[in-house]
């Protein structure tokens, strides 16, 4: 049967909900739980042939196996390259429709979490199946708030470019007062008083003229006293 893989999930922990994670990308690294980030550490895909299973991290690209192939209670669980061992192969047993065991098959034990620890930090170990919360998991899909933070985002963005076009329609509703080019007729009118002042000045000048032309008649008297 060929073997298929999974898409990449989270492994969390009933008990303590954590999630289980690789702590380097070397061989022979333990497996430890800590507080669920999504982390490239903490992402696992399953590759699954003949009922059967392997766990594959994203980070290092290494599987799920334990330490020294041991088979004992408390051996704790590691990462290492895949050379195909039994110890690296797991069945997943559904608990629940939402919880699973992990089996290893060469052992016969299942994943559980050192001293029942609820801590970052805890390894992962085999132990004998006794039904305990620590030992059944939960395959999740990594929550993402960073996209609902980023879309939020972009929502108030057109609401900013709408104001734009709001303050350049103020400046064009000033620019409609063109009264001042109505002032320039005005300015004509006070051209035509000052012409027509002149005209006015000029009529006076004629009675200057006929008190001039009247000093002539004294002489007259003057031939009247001859007589």
């Amino acid at each position: 049967m060929a073997a298929k893989k999974a898409e990449e999930f989270m492994i969390v922990n009933r008990r303590s909900k954590k999630a289980l994670q690789a702590t380097g990308l070397d061989n022979g690294l333990v497996v430890e739980q800590a507080a669920p980030t999504g982390s490239d550490a903490q992402l696992w895909s399953l590759v699954e042939a003949n009922g059967t299973a392997k766990l594959v991290n994203k980070a290092s690209g290494k599987v799920l196996d334990v330490m020294a192939e041991g088979t004992e209670n408390g051996t704790w669980a590691q990462t290492w390259e895949d050379v195909g061992g039994e110890s690296q192969v797991w069945q997943v047993v559904s608990v629940t429709p939402t919880y699973k065991k992990l089996l290893n098959v060469r052992s016969g034990k299942v994943l559980d979490i050192v001293d029942m620890s609820d801590e970052d930090g805890a390894p992962a170990q085999l132990w004998e199946d006794v039904n305990g919360d620590g030992q059944q998991w939960k395959f999740t899909a990594p929550e993402k708030p960073a996209p609902k933070a980023a879309k939020k985002a972009a929502a108030k963005k057109p609401a900013a470019k709408k104001a734009v076009p709001a303050a350049k329609a103020a400046p064009a509703a000033e620019k409609k007062p063109a009264a001042p080019a109505k002032a320039a007729p005005k300015k004509a009118e006070s051209k035509v008083e000052k012409k027509a002042e002149p005209k006015a000045e000029k009529k006076p000048a004629a009675p200057t003229k006929t008190v001039t032309k009247a000093e002539p008649k004294k002489p007259a008297a003057k031939g009247t006293g001859k007589k």
